[in-house]
C-alpha cells in the first residue's frame, strides 16, 4: 500500500510541476501590459502559455490519478532507475531545431525535432510521426510566419 501511495504521488508531482511552472511563467507576464487580442502586449503570449501550462499540468494529474499511478512497462522493472530515452531524445531533437533553423529554415528543423522526440518513446510508427511532422511545420509555418510575421525562413534558399 505505501509503495502504490508513493508511486501515485510520484505521478503526481509530474503534474504539479508543470503546472507550477505555468503559474510562475503566468505571475511574470502579469506585470507586464497585456494589450488586446488585436493589439497584443509583451505579456500577452506569456501569459497564454502559462494559462497553458497549469491547464495541461492539470490534465497529467488527473490522467495519473486516474490510473492509480500505475508504473508503465519501462519503470515496472527498477523503479529507481530513471528512464533516459524520452530525456535524451527530447534533449538532443531541441538542440538539433536550435543549430538548424538559421542553417535550413524553419520546417526541416521542425520536422527533424519532432521525429527526434518521437523517437524517445519506443514502438512509434513512422508514418504517424511523419505525419505529425509534417502538420507541424505546415502549422507552425502559418501561425508563426505567416500569421505572426516572425523573421524566419521556412526554408532556407526559397
Amino acid at each position: 500500500m505505501a509503495r502504490e501511495t508513493g508511486t501515485l504521488l510520484r505521478s503526481l508531482m509530474a503534474g504539479a510541476v508543470v503546472a507550477a511552472f505555468g503559474a510562475f511563467v503566468a505571475a511574470i507576464a502579469l506585470t507586464y501590459p497585456l494589450g488586446s487580442a488585436f493589439r497584443p502586449g509583451p505579456g500577452f503570449v506569456p501569459l497564454g502559455i502559462g494559462v497553458l501550462l497549469i491547464v495541461l499540468g492539470v490534465i497529467v494529474a488527473v490522467e495519473d490519478a486516474r490510473a492509480g499511478g500505475a508504473p508503465s512497462d519501462e519503470t515496472a522493472t527498477d523503479e529507481a532507475v530513471p528512464v533516459w530515452r524520452p530525456m535524451v531524445a527530447t534533449v538532443a531533437g531541441v538542440l538539433v531545431f536550435a543549430l538548424l533553423l538559421d542553417r535550413v529554415g524553419y520546417v526541416p528543423a521542425s520536422i527533424l525535432l519532432v521525429l527526434i522526440v518521437a523517437r524517445g518513446e519506443r514502438g512509434r510508427n513512422w508514418l504517424i510521426d511523419i505525419a505529425i511532422a509534417a502538420f507541424m511545420a505546415v502549422f507552425g509555418t502559418i501561425v508563426f510566419i505567416w500569421g505572426l510575421g516572425l523573421p524566419i525562413d521556412p526554408i532556407v534558399g526559397l
